[in-house]
């Protein structure tokens, strides 16, 4: 398990330095300081779509790399699973920016290979935290095979109070 996790840990560093640095966070930034001499003056235009793209790429890709070299796993896959929820409104604004764009939604092999990002961290928390998964599942059998408090049977505080009453 350990070779596999290194390998989805390497294929998350690989996957968030393109996408997530060099397309997440560059590209909308080249777009923001460069304006219409490289996109479109509409597209351009929109610095609220590329701030959030940013803003999406740095704390939902970025960060949960960082932090999954640092073994928080669990904080990773959240911050990861953020991404997600920005990737999907970095999709939304782009497709109401190019709903009357016939062809296109605008450049979704860009930022839309980010959700493989939360893929694999979700894959990796699952690896990583395995153990505290099963002692989960444990936990939950024990209590399901316990035996169930009974109402017609004496406990022994039952039957305590009741010789109390007796004496009375």
């Amino acid at each position: 398990m350990k070779i596999l996790s290194l390998i989805l840990k390497i294929a998350e560093t690989l996957l968030v330095c393109v996408w997530g640095v060099a397309v997440g966070i560059f590209f909308p930034l080249l777009i923001l300081v460069c304006g219409s001499e490289i996109v479109e003056p509409d597209i351009a235009a929109r610095t609220d779509i590329m701030a959030v793209w940013i803003v999406t790429s740095t704390v939902g890709y970025v960060l949960p790399a960082a932090l999954i070299f640092g073994k928080h796993y669990r904080v990773a896959a959240g911050l990861s699973f953020a991404g997600l929820v920005g990737v999907l409104i970095v999709n939304g604004m782009f497709e109401q920016l190019f709903i009357y764009t016939e062809g296109t939604t605008g450049p979704d092999e860009l930022y839309l290979p980010l959700i493989f990002a939360t893929l694999l961290d979700i894959a990796i928390l699952a690896i990583e935290e395995r153990h505290n998964i099963a002692k989960l599942f444990e936990d939950t059998s024990r209590k399901k095979e316990e035996k169930a408090p009974s109402i017609f049977e004496d406990s022994p505080e039952s039957s305590v109070n009741q010789n109390t009453r007796r004496k009375k």
